[in-house]
């Protein structure tokens, strides 16, 4: 059971960091409100009990970076930064392709993961980085390196840019 809480406490503290306390309070005043509606209408709570079993199990079954990192023990200097660039690995900002996360282990000499999913890399790529330097996860962040194509626009200008000055 301890077990169980630890986990409900990691997913709410995880959430509330994300989208605040308000919001998530407010939300789980709905989800009391939904609950008793349900409850004085007669509705089984079986129904209610599946649709929460399915959506657990579906979010069990694909761990996202965030969650991961929050549960790391971290150096104080290196938090934000891999907090930073997990929640960029979610929003597929950082490393945003399979192919790049195999890049980035073949840079960094990691052994790329058995699966070819971006989730089945979190550990792997994460626990590497708790390893490393705050000015290195900084250059990262700040450089935006591992942002895989979408990141190409401002490289293209400054080479369409540098093209004509030279043309003239």
């Amino acid at each position: 059971m301890a077990i169980i809480q630890d986990a409900l406490k990691d997913t709410l503290r995880f959430m509330v960091h994300q989208y605040g306390f308000e919001e998530v309070d407010r939300s789980l005043r709905e989800i009391k409100l939904a609950d008793s509606q349900l409850e004085s209408s007669g509705q089984s709570e079986g129904l209610l009990n599946k649709v929460v079993l399915a959506r657990a199990a579906s979010q069990r079954a694909k761990p996202t970076a965030p969650v991961y990192v929050a549960k790391m023990e971290l150096p104080a200097d290196t938090v934000a930064a891999v907090s930073e660039l997990a929640q960029r690995f979610e929003d597929k900002a950082f490393l945003p392709s399979f192919g790049d996360v195999a890049n980035f282990c073949r840079i960094y000499g990691i052994d790329e993961p058995v699966s070819r999913s971006r989730a089945s890399a979190i550990p792997r790529v994460f626990k590497f980085m708790a390893t490393m330097q705050a000015d290195e996860l900084q250059g990262i962040l700040d450089d935006g390196m591992f942002s895989g194509p979408a990141r190409l626009g401002p490289i293209a200008d400054a080479i369409r840019r540098n093209g004509r000055a030279n043309a003239v």
